[in-house]
């Protein structure tokens, strides 16, 4: 056999079992020596309901929890841990005692009269007396801790003991629905009858049906699930263990016997004599703990006869670790299991003992299906059947080998026909789709589980745009042009926002002025200074050449670009602009500082030299000031200090609460320094005629010497480059949206139309400042606009189940920004240097979690410290440098350009960032696949983004291989090897790596996953 070790078998997601929930409940003394039975309890056996009743002390959704009786609650969810001998006393006891009933009841009485029935027909009671208090034993009182009111009742207790027919146990909605008993079966049995009353001593009151069952547990099973009860404890009457499995064809719906209001389907009864060997109640969690496992409990619907019962415990053996106790455990070495248990998970649960196989064949050769119908929930597979299905590994060769062909690559010429002609077609594809979800978009707004959320979304949403919006606002007028006050940046942001949600083909996308825009407006300015040509006039020609280059992008059908963008590809670009901000605010705050002595003695210019040293220091100071209380809020927000809602609000607000804290710091301690100040107009001096920046059209065409041609060609350069940005920036804020599940069609093209057309135009005519999208502020409105599961099983976080799509929450955001030009009253208490401080947060929370930020910092580590994190798992680490180091290349090469662009009399080198950009994602799609000792692990490396929506799994009968391991390295992906494996069955051997666009390639971790930003 090779050494790439054997292709491992798994079942697919259609051929698993219904869930189920699962409860152990201890049989338990309710007054003191209440478990003791004596003559007076046999003769009187009713007595037995009142003395003893039934304790839940764990239960299991997807982890297993414990009632701690001293705290009297339910401990955190945990992994179930088991003792291997108590697993082989538990299989050496079912082989001796235990029995499957497979019931018709549909009540609990009937169920447990069964039971009971079985126990006396196996002299497990030798005597009527005893079998009538074991009866009564069953039907005591169960005590669910966290159910509120009464669960069982005398009513009931009385009509089932009473009646022919024994009716359930469950909850009755009021007395007059209680059918009384006509007459009475025995003469003894009507003598227990007029002192049950007062014997019970119990309320006749039913509990109310909310408070019947555990509802906030009920919410967190999925649809479809079953109850599966355990009953276990010691009776000193028993002469041998009762073992039992009750198999309800029928199921048992509103019994008291479970803490959920889910059907149940088993009942497991586990109790005996008292010994010294056993525990009934370890020995009956065992058996619990192995329900909980889908290959069990699959089995267990078809096991038969107790030999089968033997076997699913063997399939249970195939999937569980046994793990020696240690001598000194510590959370750290345990911690350390978890990459070796994911490498067992991959090699599959059948395939790997051919012995274990044979063994089981006899269960898995049966039908299917079994003699009777299973109710709501049953699951439609045998487990044992997909283990030696015959023919699935030819099934699995025939369509690996049509995947191999899938992939096989087009000729590049037709493969660019294919995508870019004929022309305008992509535009006219995309207009069918954004018809049909423009009317949605609006309806999903105000439905009942959405409008809360979008509403709710509205003033986080405000405050993650209205801040950008200033601080760039602040810079423009600082930098580029006085034209380019803030109440100009705040009118045109709210209206392109609002214009741009209600046309956009994906309005949860947001726009605005970002830092790539941030630098083409200094490079128009200073070129323009430069060459003594007026900003206005180049600004115009640049948005011309730039909405051509649009018309272009769209004829060619280059939107179909934006599906090959890769993520090293986006992080290089994010990290670029993390690097911008942080180096825009330190530059600029550092330049305060005057680094030249006053050259006179004067008093006036000592006192101005140490005026300007105290605003620079007092500037940096409160940029600091703010960095570090918004770092604060960030950490609050994702620890667990306070409730819930208390940390989402305090993430809300960070920036706001920020600004709010350096206001009031500046008003406190800096009075008298005359810090710079957010330059806006009092809300009572408003001028609308200066909320635009009309260009001259006169001198439009007016030109002097031989500007004529510098003008025109630095519009078509800088138009261009725009372009690219623009589109760079548009399909990374398209690829977030669709990151947190979304549904709806991405229609791309339309933005492409909006960003690189219509919106230049209008700020080249209007002098407003040029927009692009914002992938933060994107990535903010999926966080505000999330739909989480309300109720997560214990010990599983919060899963997202998609996204609010629709438009109306960003047109108000919209509109509340451009209605802030009024606060200006308000907003003119802003330091400036409260803005210099979110451009650092910004800074540092982009560079946080970017990939290859943390891979560099894996490699400063020792591996046992970061192999186990997603971004490097069963990755080289020659690679893993490798990699990180051609992308930190990259980076630098842009932070150079920024540098010079900045300090030096060429500032257009800054405007040459796109095309660095642009190389890479040449070399990164040519040249790296071809590099054979890099080829193999760049589908890890880098994936794929998806632009649109994942297309539906199909759904597959016969079992999926998922990986092929190597044996020497238990950590390692088997998708390299899997493909070398494809190769061989298939007689075609490659001769190279080469790296397809197979799905796999595609970046599916990220769905529903939230990327933290100095928003989120």
């Amino acid at each position: 056999m090779s050494n790439l070790g054997q292709v491992k078998w798994v079942k697919s997601e259609t051929e698993s079992t219904a869930p189920m929930f699962i409860e152990v409940q201890e049989l338990v003394a309710r007054v003191y020596g209440g478990m003791q039975f004596t003559d007076e309890i046999f003769a009187n056996p009713v007595l037995a309901h009142t003395r003893v009743l039934w304790l839940e002390t764990a239960r299991w959704v997807n982890f297993e929890q414990n009632y701690d009786e001293v705290e009297q609650r339910f401990n955190e969810a945990h992994v179930s841990p088991m003792k291997f001998t108590r697993l082989a006393q538990f299989t050496e006891e079912i082989k001796r005692h235990c029995v499957i009933i497979e019931t018709d009841a549909s009540t609990l009485g009937e169920a447990l009269t069964e039971l009971a029935d079985h126990a006396r027909a196996s002299n497990c009671v030798t005597s009527r007396e005893q079998y009538d208090v074991l009866r009564a034993i069953l039907l005591s009182e169960r005590w669910h801790p966290e159910v509120k009111g009464r669960i069982s009742d005398s009513a009931e207790f009385e009509q089932y003991w009473n009646a022919h027919e024994i009716v359930n146990l469950g909850f009755v909605p009021d007395d007059d629905t209680i059918e009384k008993p006509v007459a009475m079966t025995s003469q003894s049995r009507g003598s227990i009858r007029p002192s049950l009353g007062a014997v019970l001593n119990l309320h006749n009151q039913p509990a109310h049906p909310y408070h019947r069952f555990n509802q906030a547990l009920t919410d967190c099973l999925e649809a479809g699930a079953e109850a599966c009860t355990v009953l276990c404890g010691t009776l000193n009457f028993l002469t041998k263990p009762l073992i039992a499995l009750i198999r309800s064809k029928r199921t048992i719906s509103n019994s008291c016997i479970s803490e959920v209001n889910v059907p149940v389907r088993f009942i497991f009864s586990y109790l005996g004599p008292p010994s010294n060997e056993f525990k009934y109640t370890k020995l009956g969690r065992v058996f619990a703990v192995m329900m909980s496992n889908s290959i069990f409990r699959a089995a267990v619907y078809d096991a038969k006869t107790t030999s089968d019962l033997i076997k699913s415990v063997d399939l249970f053996m195939t999937d569980a670790l046994v793990m020696p106790l240690a001598r000194h455990p510590h959370p750290e070495a345990l911690a350390g299991m978890v990459r070796q248990i994911e490498a067992y998970k991959r090699e599959g649960a059948y395939g790997k003992e051919p012995e274990r196989l044979e063994r089981s064949t006899s269960m898995s050769k049966r039908p299917s299906q079994p003699d009777f119908p299973f109710d709501v929930g049953s699951r439609k597979f045998s487990a044992l059947d997909i283990a030696t299905q015959e023919g699935a590994l030819t099934q699995m060769d025939a369509t690996q080998r049509g995947s191999i062909s899938a992939t096989e690559r087009v000729p590049t010429r037709q493969r660019c026909l294919n995508d870019f002609c004929p022309p305008y077609v992509d535009f006219a594809r995309g207009i069918r789709p954004w018809i049909n979800r423009f009317s949605s978009d609006f309806k999903d707004a105000v439905k009942k589980d959405n409008v809360g959320i979008v509403f709710g979304s509205v003033l986080f949403l405000y405050f993650v745009n209205l801040a950008p919006a200033i601080t760039f606002a602040a810079l423009l007028n600082s930098q580029v042009d006085k034209g380019f006050t803030v109440s100009v940046t705040l009118v045109s942001t709210g209206v392109y926002l609002i214009v741009f949600t209600l046309f956009a083909g994906q309005p949860l996308a947001f726009i605005g002025i970002t830092g790539p825009m941030f630098i083409l407006e200094t490079s128009l300015a200073s070129i323009a200074k430069t060459a003594g040509v007026p900003l206005m006039q180049i600004r115009f020609w640049t948005s011309i050449y730039c909405a051509i280059c649009g018309f272009f992008f769209i004829t060619l059908n280059a939107s179909v670009l934006a599906n090959q963008i890769r993520r090293s590809v986006e992080e290089v670009f994010n990290a670029f602009i993390a690097f911008f901000f942080l180096l825009k605010a330190l530059f600029t705050m550092f330049r305060l500082i005057p680094f030249e002595s006053p050259s006179s003695t004067d008093v006036a210019s000592q006192l101005s030299y140490k005026t300007r040293m105290a605003i620079a220091g007092a500037t940096l100071f409160l940029a600091f000031i703010k960095l570090q209380f918004c770092l604060i809020l960030a950490r609050i927000k994702g620890g667990n200090y306070f409730r819930r809602i208390i940390r989402k609000l305090l993430g809300a607000l960070n920036v706001p609460l920020g600004m709010v804290l350096i206001a009031v710091l500046n008003q406190i301690f800096f009075l008298g320094f005359e810090l710079p100040m957010v330059n806006i107009p009092p809300s009572n001096q408003i001028n609308v005629s200066r909320w635009v920046n009309f260009p001259n059209y006169d001198l439009l065409n007016l030109y002097t010497g031989n500007t004529v041609g510098l003008v025109h060609g630095v519009g078509f350069a800088i138009g261009f480059t725009m372009s690219i940005i623009v589109f760079t920036e548009a399909a990374l804020n398209g690829i977030t949206a669709m990151k947190n599940k979304a549904v709806k069609p991405n229609v791309f093209v339309i933005d492409l139309f909006l960003l690189t057309i219509i919106f230049p135009l209008v700020s080249g005519l209007m002098g407003w400042p040029f927009v692009s999208g914002a992938t933060v502020r994107t990535m903010s409105n999926l966080v505000a606009l999330v739909k989480l599961d309300h109720a997560p099983a214990p010990g599983m976080p919060h899963r997202v189940i998609g996204t609010v799509e629709q438009r109306v929450s960003g047109m108000l955001v919209g509109l509340l920004v451009f209605l802030s030009v009024f606060l200006g009253s308000v907003l003119r208490f802003i330091p400036v240097a409260a803005l210099y401080g979110m451009f650092l947060y910004m800074g540092v929370m982009g560079l946080r979690d970017l990939q290859f930020f943390r891979r560099f910092l894996a490699l400063m580590k020792r591996r046992k410290h970061w192999e186990d994190w997603e971004c490097v798992r069963g990755l080289p680490s020659k690679h893993i440098l490798v990699f990180a180091v051609i992308q930190a290349v990259v980076i630098g090469i842009l932070v150079v350009l920024n540098i010079i662009s900045e300090f030096t009399a060429a500032s257009y080198v800054g405007i040459v960032f796109p095309l660095v950009v642009l190389l890479y994602a040449l070399l990164r799609e040519l040249v790296f696949p071809k590099w054979r000792w890099l080829a193999p692990f760049l589908h890890q490396l880098d994936r794929k983004y998806k632009l649109n929506p994942a297309p539906v799994k199909p759904s597959m009968s016969v079992p999926r291989c998922i990986s092929v391991l190597n044996k020497d390295s238990v950590a390692s992906f088997g998708n390299t090897h899997l493909a070398m494996k494809i190769d061989e069955v298939s007689g075609q051997r490659s001769k190279e790596f080469v790296e397809t666009d197979s799905y796999h390639e595609y970046s599916d971790h990220e769905d529903g996953v939230i990327r933290r930003t100095w928003a989120t």
